[in-house]
Order: structure tokens, then sequence, then C-alpha cells
């Protein structure tokens, strides 16, 4: 036995298995530039190195890279035939059956996707109930007398909190605390903002900057004229992401920094909403998952260059 090729084919072997691995468990859109980070990966010039590619090695490499790779999905389809709970569908769109009582999935199980739809539908969610009763507050606070209005103002009429805006808060509460394949989320902002967009249904990849520009040019994505309007986006329920380029102040940063907008309150020079965030810096990263105005995040002269986004969700 020739143990040079027989090690580049293991190699192989072991590389393609973890392409089908990391292409099945991707969370980011699809996009032929994933082909020339592929290519790179797999042909790139560490790889060259160990096996050049006039020689035999290379090719016990490539033919190892394909049997890896198909392995993983003939071992997957083998899965799939011999349980009662998914058959072919399950490849073409995600349907499965649903877990029987008694049965679940656990809170950190990666979710169940189909291998060839890279977001699976999300069910439309029951629109809820519209209320006639309006709740009126009539009278004055005792700690806000300084700022009674004249008796002949109307009551303010408070609306009743739309159920999306506590679930945008509840998913940032809970990835700000967590660890994923990377180190903890809030460990870097980009690695915050795409756990809690997963969770929350909507796919984003990329760094920090590559984020901003995919929210910035997607039609998906609306345009909010400042923190305020990103407040109000937040209390209507929408995942509302705020972010500024790397280049956007001066020395420019390695890479930009973006925060998730929820519906709490602004900060005392009334520009920044509140929000949660992760960063590369612990201090900041620290002061990320207590719902605190992204004052804390942005620095007061970036204020003019924060880039506010929203969608529903």
């Amino acid at each position: 036995m020739d143990w040079k090729i027989a090690g580049a084919l293991a190699f192989g072997l072991v590389l393609g298995w973890n392409v089908y691995f990391v292409n099945r468990y991707r969370r980011g859109d699809i996009s032929f530039g994933d082909l020339t980070t592929l290519i790179g990966v797999v042909g790139g010039a560490a790889v060259l190195a160990l096996f050049p590619n006039d020689t035999n090695l290379f090719g016990a490499y490539g033919v190892g890279l394909g049997i890896g790779f198909f392995a993983y999905f003939l071992l997957l389809l083998g899965f799939v035939k011999i349980s009662p709970n998914f058959d072919s569908d399950w490849f073409l769109d995600g349907r499965r059956k649903n877990p029987q009582e008694g049965f679940g999935y656990g809170a950190d199980t990666r979710p169940t996707l189909a291998p060839m739809y890279p977001e699976p539908p999300r069910l439309p969610q029951p629109k809820p109930e519209a209320s006639n009763v309006n709740i009126n507050f009539h009278g004055t606070n005792p700690g806000e007398g300084s700022m009674v209005a004249p008796s002949s103002a109307a009551p303010r009429t408070l609306s009743a909190p739309n159920p999306d805006a506590t679930r945008v808060q509840r998913a940032c509460a809970e990835v700000w605390s967590k660890t994923g394949p990377s180190g903890p989320f809030k460990g870097a902002s980009y690695l915050f903002v795409i756990e809690v967009a997963h969770r929350l249904g909507i796919s984003l990849s990329g760094t920090s900057d590559q984020i901003i520009d995919a929210i910035t040019g997607s039609a998906s994505w609306t345009a909010l004229a400042d923190g305020s309007a990103a407040r109000e986006a937040a209390a209507q329920g929408k995942l509302v992401i705020a972010g500024v380029r790397s280049d956007a102040g001066s020395p420019p940063q390695m890479d930009g920094q973006l925060a998730i907008v929820t519906a709490g309150s602004m900060n005392a020079g009334g520009w920044a909403p509140s929000g949660y965030w992760g960063s590369t810096d612990p201090e900041i990263a620290d002061l990320g998952g207590a719902a605190a105005p992204i004052s804390d995040r942005f620095r007061a002269e970036l204020k003019d260059k924060i880039i506010y986004r929203c969608r529903d969700i």
C-alpha cells in the first residue's frame, strides 16, 4: 500500500464530508460567490502545496473529496428512508411529520432544514385579534408633575403592544447569553445579529460591513430616518438593525458595528433607541445584553452615520 496515496485519499474524504456538512447547515443566502470560496478551500494554494496538481497525490485527493461529499448525502438519504418521520419530500421543501406527544426538539438543537432548500418556508402566523378597547390614562403621574399637560389636552391613548416586539427582545436576550460554533455570540456584532435573525426566520451572513451592504441593497429591508423611527418600527414588531460601516469614523476600523434595536427608551440625548449587541471589545459587549441605549454601542460622533433598516418577521 502506498501510504502517501492513502493519506491523500483520506484527507479528501474528510474535507469532502465537511464541505457537505457546512453547506447543509449554512445560514447565509446562496450566491455564485460561494463557488469561488469553495474552489479556494478545496483547490487553493494550501492544498496544492500538499498535493501538487500533476501528481497521483492530487488525483487521490480529488477522488476522496468526491467520495466524502456524496457519502454524506447517501448516508443522509439512508437515514431519511428508514425514519418513519421523513420521506423524499424533506429533500424538496423540508416537509416532515411533527413529533408525537412526549417528543420535541432540544433548545440548542440545530433547526431541521431541507438539504436542497436554504430557508424552509415559514408557516403563516395567526394575526392577533384586533382590540376595540382603548386604554386611556387620566390624571397626573406624581413623578412627572413638572410635565403636566394643560387641562384642555386630550388624554393620551396607549396602543396595545405588538407581540412580535416581545419576541425580538426575547431572542436578543437569549442569544446574548449563549455560545455558538464560533464562540460567544456576543463576542462579535455580526455573529450576534446573524444568530438573532436566524432565530426569527431571517437569513443573514457575512461580516458587519457585508451585512450592512446586504440590507441597504435589498428591497426586503426598509430604510428608517433616525433612531426615533427605528424605535417605532421595533415597537411595531419589526426586526430593526442599526449599523455603522468600518470606514464611517476616523480612523477606519477593521469591521463595521451592528446592533438590534428594541422597543425601549431613548437615551438622554434623544437620538439613540434601546437595543442589544455584541462586540469584539469585551467591555462594549458586556453592555449589550440589557436593552441599554445604543449610544453605549455607537460613539456620539457617529450618530449621523448610523444606518437603520427594518423588515417584518
